[in-house]
């Protein structure tokens, strides 16, 4: 994993909103600092846990500049692009470069028609019209547009700087990528690492998770990296012990939001979770759930710490 630019955890960071309607800069300045300080490897902003099917082009670059500011080039910076046009993703990526984002995480765009040959000649175009490293986000099971893997293969090799993949499949998909790429695109798994093992065990660099079992996910990663039969042992286990909490949160986005975000609501000492429309709303049942996996994620947590 050492060989590539980036690697390691990358949490993906809520939107928290304030009762204005807005961004609650302060509540996204505790997330930022949570995060860097439970030894996250790198900050990404503007995934589907950001909630970015909620925001308008200006709220989404708000959130690019927010969190550029408040990470100040501690750790390396990922952005989602999602703009529906080439122009459009060109523009954004430039801004965000601008804000501090490293690297920028194309995600295709909504609109179907042209078949796999004109998804490639998109993001062909808008990587040719960047200066840094460019990801593809690859997500069949939220998305509804995705690049097959030999698309993703012959689009790395027709351009050189798309380096990075947001593999979002399954681990068996991602091993047949990283052989297919001969070891040269870095994937990074997401679906909150419910095969994060296996996919580093593939050969992915890493992983893109919501923020809420980092320092637990931080340490197995370690551990995977000494790769000593004890601390790989020990990563195992503390997987299954995690594997609850993220069946738990990554059963469908509008739940994750909901309780994965008050998680990380109580773990950051916020009082309230301001939700923006459309949204589930919790329940008491549901909350209560939700507190006895924190319970036993704090449990872990004081293990690894």
């Amino acid at each position: 994993m050492d060989q590539y630019a980036f690697h390691g955890v990358y949490p993906v960071l809520y939107a928290f909103f304030g009762s204005h309607g807005g961004l609650d800069a302060e509540a996204m300045r505790l997330q930022v600092e949570h995060c860097i300080e439970a030894g996250a490897h790198g900050l990404m902003a503007l995934g589907l846990v950001t909630e970015v099917n909620k925001m308008d082009v200006r709220e989404r670059m708000e959130v690019v500049e927010l969190v550029g500011s408040l990470n100040r080039g501690r750790v390396p910076y990922a952005v989602t692009i999602g703009e529906p046009s080439i122009a459009g993703q060109i523009a954004f990526a430039r801004e965000a470069r601008a804000a501090g984002a490293d690297w920028v995480i194309l995600q295709p765009p909504p609109a179907r028609g042209g078949g796999e040959l004109e998804l490639i000649r998109f993001f062909g175009q808008v990587a040719d019209a960047l200066d840094c490293p460019v990801a593809i986000q690859h997500n069949p099971f939220n998305l509804d547009v995705w690049l097959s893997v030999d698309g993703m293969v012959t689009l790395h090799r027709q351009h050189a700087n798309i380096t990075v993949l947001k593999g979002e499949g399954t681990a068996v998909e991602t091993e047949r990528l990283i052989a297919d790429t001969d070891g040269k695109l870095a994937v990074f798994g997401g679906h909150g690492g419910i095969e994060f093992l296996s996919i580093l065990r593939a050969g992915a660099a890493g992983l893109i998770p919501a923020p809420d079992c980092l320092p637990v996910q931080v340490k197995i990663y370690e551990l995977f990296r000494d790769s000593s039969p004890e601390a790989l042992a020990e990563a195992e286990r503390l997987h299954k012990e995690l594997l609850p909490l993220i069946v738990y949160m990554i059963r469908s986005i509008p739940a994750l939001l909901c309780y994965g975000k008050r998680l990380m609501a109580e773990r950051l000492g916020l009082s309230e979770v301001i939700d923006r429309a459309p949204a589930i709303s919790p329940t008491e049942f549901g909350l209560l759930e939700m507190r006895k996996l924190l319970r036993d994620l704090e449990r872990l947590e004081h293990q690894v710490s």
